[in-house]
């Protein structure tokens, strides 16, 4: 009389399992570490008298890197641009978790700039997105987070 009920609950185990390995699974980021920009994080070394005429620009990106476990030599953080594809790689500041990307082609009136943290092996850390708009002066630029 055990054997059919052991008989049941061995299959229904076994559906359970194969149920549990088909389930679709989110990547998750190989690291927690976070790349951080501020209002001063993306700049132009020479910008015109006026970024309303000529949005097209080559900008310097520079940030930190939040919550490295290790000195992170092996790390770059990459950027790129997802309205105009251009990308770029820059390396830790030796001795420190900062960055400084120079000469990154965007468009000031249309970019979404998202950066993460890629390890030798190519593992890749937490995505992060900024934007660069022209400010009211038409002269300078401001950096928001997010890419709404």
């Amino acid at each position: 009389m055990l054997r059919p009920v052991h008989r049941a609950f061995s299959g229904f185990l076994l559906a359970t399992l194969g149920m549990a390995a088909c389930v679709d699974h989110q990547p998750e980021p190989a690291f927690r570490a976070s790349v951080l920009i501020d209002d001063r994080g993306i700049s132009i070394p020479l910008p015109p008298p006026s970024l309303v005429d000529e949005p097209e620009q080559e900008v310097d990106v520079a940030g930190e890197v939040i919550g490295l476990a290790n000195g992170g030599a092996d790390l770059r953080v990459h950027v790129a641009d997802r309205m105009g594809g251009a990308e770029i790689d820059a390396g830790l500041v030796e001795g420190s978790h900062t960055f400084h990307a120079q000469g990154l082609a965007i468009d000031l009136s249309n970019n979404c700039l998202e950066l993460w943290l890629v390890d030798a092996d190519g593992r890749e850390g937490e995505r992060t997105d900024y934007r660069a708009v022209i400010d009211a002066s038409g002269q300078a630029i401001e950096v928001f987070d997010g890419c709404d």
